[in-house]
Protein backbone atom coordinates (compact mmCIF):
# COMPACT_ATOMS: atom_id res chain seq x y z
CA UNK A 1 0.00 0.00 0.00
CA UNK A 2 2.84 2.42 0.77
CA UNK A 3 4.38 2.09 -2.68
CA UNK A 4 0.98 2.60 -4.34
CA UNK A 5 0.53 5.80 -2.31
CA UNK A 6 4.04 6.95 -3.19
CA UNK A 7 3.34 6.35 -6.88
CA UNK A 8 0.25 8.57 -6.67
CA UNK A 9 2.30 11.26 -4.94
CA UNK A 10 5.04 11.03 -7.57
CA UNK A 11 2.59 11.37 -10.46
CA UNK A 12 1.12 14.46 -8.84
CA UNK A 13 4.53 15.96 -8.04
CA UNK A 14 5.88 15.34 -11.54
CA UNK A 15 2.71 16.64 -13.22
CA UNK A 16 3.03 19.94 -11.29
CA UNK A 17 6.15 20.62 -13.37
CA UNK A 18 3.85 21.49 -16.30
CA UNK A 19 1.92 24.43 -14.79
CA UNK A 20 5.03 25.53 -12.89
CA UNK A 21 6.91 25.88 -16.20
CA UNK A 22 3.95 27.58 -17.95
CA UNK A 23 3.54 30.05 -15.10
CA UNK A 24 7.30 30.67 -14.89
CA UNK A 25 7.36 29.59 -11.25
CA UNK A 26 10.23 31.38 -9.54
CA UNK A 27 11.45 28.26 -7.73
CA UNK A 28 11.06 25.78 -10.61
CA UNK A 29 14.67 24.61 -10.42
CA UNK A 30 14.35 24.03 -6.67
CA UNK A 31 11.18 22.04 -7.28
CA UNK A 32 12.96 19.92 -9.90
CA UNK A 33 15.67 19.27 -7.31
CA UNK A 34 13.19 18.13 -4.66
CA UNK A 35 11.36 15.82 -7.11
CA UNK A 36 14.66 14.30 -8.21
CA UNK A 37 15.82 13.84 -4.59
CA UNK A 38 12.62 12.03 -3.76
CA UNK A 39 12.94 9.79 -6.82
CA UNK A 40 16.57 8.94 -6.07
CA UNK A 41 15.67 8.00 -2.50
CA UNK A 42 12.64 6.03 -3.65
CA UNK A 43 14.80 4.21 -6.18
CA UNK A 44 17.13 2.99 -3.43
CA UNK A 45 14.37 1.65 -1.21
CA UNK A 46 12.35 0.15 -4.06
CA UNK A 47 15.16 -2.03 -5.35
CA UNK A 48 16.56 0.14 -8.15
CA UNK A 49 13.85 -0.60 -10.68
CA UNK A 50 14.61 0.32 -14.30
CA UNK A 51 11.40 2.39 -14.57
CA UNK A 52 12.63 4.75 -11.83
CA UNK A 53 15.91 5.41 -13.66
CA UNK A 54 13.93 6.22 -16.82
CA UNK A 55 11.71 8.62 -14.85
CA UNK A 56 14.77 10.38 -13.40
CA UNK A 57 16.27 10.62 -16.90
CA UNK A 58 13.09 12.09 -18.38
CA UNK A 59 12.83 14.68 -15.61
CA UNK A 60 16.48 15.65 -15.97
CA UNK A 61 15.94 15.97 -19.74
CA UNK A 62 12.88 18.20 -19.20
CA UNK A 63 14.83 20.34 -16.76
CA UNK A 64 17.26 21.29 -19.56
CA UNK A 65 14.67 21.53 -22.36
CA UNK A 66 13.60 24.95 -23.65
CA UNK A 67 11.03 23.74 -26.23
CA UNK A 68 7.75 23.46 -24.32
CA UNK A 69 6.36 20.64 -26.48
CA UNK A 70 9.44 18.51 -25.78
CA UNK A 71 9.30 19.49 -22.10
CA UNK A 72 5.62 18.54 -21.91
CA UNK A 73 6.22 15.17 -23.61
CA UNK A 74 9.05 14.31 -21.21
CA UNK A 75 6.92 15.21 -18.16
CA UNK A 76 3.89 13.25 -19.40
CA UNK A 77 6.11 10.27 -20.31
CA UNK A 78 7.60 10.38 -16.81
CA UNK A 79 4.10 10.38 -15.27
CA UNK A 80 3.21 7.36 -17.41
CA UNK A 81 6.39 5.54 -16.37
CA UNK A 82 5.47 5.88 -12.68
CA UNK A 83 2.59 3.48 -13.33
CA UNK A 84 5.16 0.84 -14.39
CA UNK A 85 6.91 0.83 -11.02
CA UNK A 86 6.38 -2.57 -9.43
CA UNK A 87 4.67 -2.53 -6.05
CA UNK A 88 5.79 -6.03 -5.07
CA UNK A 89 7.92 -8.90 -6.37
CA UNK A 90 4.76 -10.56 -7.71
CA UNK A 91 3.99 -7.63 -10.07
CA UNK A 92 4.69 -8.43 -13.70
Amino acid sequence: YQIAAEKEYLISAIFKLLPYKQNEYEYLDNYFESVLQRLIGFNKISGCQPAVITIISLIEYARQESDFQEYRKAILDACGMVKLIKESDSDA
